[in-house]
């Protein structure tokens, strides 16, 4: 028998000191690591670290002159020195980000009666957006100048980008996501390594907004932009307990962000700490633009999306509960902790006067959809070479040809993602499959709503607790039903596991309801306020030990090889599962979980030779071979 133990970290940091350097460096200033510059910040906060502020409360703190927005972005800077070498949410940080807020200041003070709704306060961007003059990579090696990747600047901003700034946001940075945002778990596979969990680094983060979640869950920034096509806003909120809304397809333009299901299913939205921050993004982010044609039939209400935060809007609504008849199949069940959660939200839900209905879609054929497939999304090429047109003449590229050409001349031609780019990209799309998908999907959900006449929706956002960072997911309720339908939903931080992982509500109606959902998270919010929250971040390394694996008593070896064999695991973190001959089985985290019994046929060995790899939540790997007679 051999042991073979692989050392390693499952993920690259950036690739170099001096790119890392360059991230972190804080611009215009020197200020120690995690040492705010106290000299812009007033007594007036009574010694409260303006990082934790939300939206609300810095506009008061910048309104009443207790803080400036160049302050601010001091202190979110020092913090990000400190911790981003730890949780890497960052791509690449804005250097123009003290002088905006600089330029903020000034406009406060010469006219303070006009301040903007952003005003001076700093967030994040997804790096899938367009900021002029700051490459957008994707998180891909091709588009990625880090990993040897074309830089793809952009000449414009994206719509959504305009309207913050047009707003006076400050942009600090932009995040990190998986390659081409093509995760809803996490972003290991980044060209800027993986994105860890604030609240615990060995948790999954959620994805592909993982570094917009990191940021802000981190107090990196005060909120940050996220972007979904399946689960990728509602996942990393979840994930790491923050307020946000995946709003209605074509509520929000978005033009200017690279394409995943550009024409059918991405939408854009707000990762935040508070429902009223949410209602206060969308207030800037939501309504039609004629660069974005989608965005026509946009309805936004006429007082705005904090018009319904009240702390009765659930008061005799009608609610409509989890059951079987929404989905089968794969994440449909609830696990037994989960549904006790659950259990207690609905306890809490109808304190609040609202009336639920026990799992309203029971043969509706809804459940039915998901599990028959059909088309979910059509003509995204065409949206990608719509994407590449649009960063300008003076971009590197503007065609999914020539990025092709530039992968073939520049030692990425095995990269098969951009040779899938090119098919039907100069084609009208064929959207028919597609809208004959989502209009059954509405139809049911119409019908049902109306059967029961239902306000909303609230479901439990996973159906099980997260999985490690590493081999783990989350296993989101929602996804992609609500994503074909093209419908928004309202995730709601409501308290946590045994193991101290979140869980989390999401409200759900119909199209263009964001406001009333809004006021159904904030009356919900302001009762059980369950957001969890992590301030002493971690500055170590994260773990790189390989899991150690022995034979325990009692196996029978018999000439080199066993009749029966069991294994303890043991490391320094959690084991989070073994693959053993391919066949791959989920372990409860735990430090020394054992493997008891193995013989022919049990866990998927075999007579003769077998190999065992055992992974921690960390990725890292110990391989183990054995024989069975």
């Amino acid at each position: 028998m051999t042991l073979t133990l692989t050392r390693r970290r499952a993920g690259a940091a950036l690739a170099t000191a001096a790119l890392a350097a360059a991230l972190l460096a804080a611009p215009g200033t020197h200020e120690a690591a995690g040492a705010p510059a106290v000299a812009t910040i007033r007594p007036g906060l009574h010694g409260q670290d303006p990082t934790t502020l939300t939206i609300s409360e810095t506009l008061k703190a910048l309104k009443r002159k207790r803080v400036t927005s160049v302050g601010l972005v001091q202190a979110f800077t020092a913090r990000i020195n400190t911790y981003e070498p730890f949780y890497n949410a960052f791509t690449q940080m804005n250097p123009n980000a003290l002088a905006d807020a600089a330029a903020s200041d000034a406009r406060r003070r010469k006219s303070p009666w006009l301040a903007r709704p952003l005003e001076g306060v700093p967030i994040v961007i997804k790096d899938s957006l367009d900021v002029k003059g700051m490459p957008t990579t994707s998180g891909w090696p091709l588009t990625s100048p880090v990993a040897g990747g074309i830089a793809l600047v952009p000449e414009t901003d994206a719509p959504l980008v305009r309207r913050l700034r047009e707003a006076g946001a400050v942009f600090l940075g932009k995040t990190n996501l998986p390659i081409l945002a093509g995760s809803g778990s996490n972003a290991n596979n980044s060209a800027f390594g993986p994105t860890y969990n604030v609240l615990n680094r060995a948790w999954a983060p959620g994805g592909s907004s993982t570094g917009s979640a990191t940021s802000v869950a981190g107090d990196f920034a005060v909120a940050g932009i996220a972007e979904e096509t399946g689960g990728s806003i509602q996942n990393p909120a979840s994930a790491q307990s923050l307020y946000a809304v995946k709003p209605t397809f074509g509520l929000i333009p978005n033009t200017g962000n690279f394409p995943l299901a550009g024409l059918t299913r991405d939408v854009l939205g707000p990762l935040t700490k508070s429902v009223e921050d949410a209602a206060i993004m969308l207030d800037v982010l939501a309504g039609y633009t004629p660069e974005d044609p989608k965005t026509q039939g946009a309805v936004v209400p006429r007082r705005g999306y904090t018009s319904q935060l009240s702390r009765h809007a659930l008061w005799g609504k009608r609610i409509g509960l989890y059951g079987p008849g929404w989905r089968t199949g794969n994440n449909s069940e609830l696990s037994p902790e989960t549904a006790q959660l659950y259990a207690r939200a609905v306890r809490n839900l109808k304190a609040q006067g609202a009336i639920v209905v026990e799992d309203p879609f029971a043969d509706s054929g809804f459940r039915e959809l998901r599990a028959a497939g059909g088309v979910t999304n059509a003509g995204n090429n065409a949206a990608i070479q719509a994407y590449l047109r649009r960063l300008g003449p003076s971009a590197a590229v503007n065609s999914v040809e020539e990025l092709n050409a530039w992968a073939d001349a520049n030692g990425f031609e095995s990269d098969t993602r951009v040779n899938n780019m090119l098919e039907g990209a100069n084609e009208v799309p064929d959207l028919t499959g597609f809208l004959a998908n989502r209009d059954n999907y509405l139809r049911i959900f119409e019908s049902v709503m109306k059967k029961h006449r239902l306000d909303a929706l609230m479901y439990p956002q996973q159906v099980r607790e997260l999985g490690p960072v590493f081999g783990g997911s989350v296993s989101a309720s929602t996804v992609s039903e609500i994503n074909i339908a093209q419908l928004p939903g309202v995730v709601v931080p409501d308290g946590a596991y045994a193991s101290g992982k979140p869980f989390n509500l999401l409200f759900m109606d119909r199209k263009w309801t964001e406001a009333e959902l809004l006021g159904y998270a904030y009356d919900y919010a302001a009762a059980y306020g369950g957001r969890v929250v992590n301030r002493d971040l971690e500055t170590t390394p994260a773990d790189t030990t390989a899991p150690t694996v022995t034979v325990k008593e009692g196996s029978v070896p018999t000439d080199g090889s066993y009749s029966t064999v069991s294994f303890q695991l043991y490391d320094a973190g959690n084991v989070a599962r073994v693959v053993l001959n391919d066949v791959e089985t989920d372990l409860p985290d735990s430090i020394s979980p054992a493997l008891d019994g193995i013989t022919p046929g049990v866990l998927g060995a075999k007579q003769g030779p077998n190999t065992l790899k055992v992974y921690d939540v960390f990725g890292n790997e110990a391989t183990l071979e054995f024989s069975l007679n």
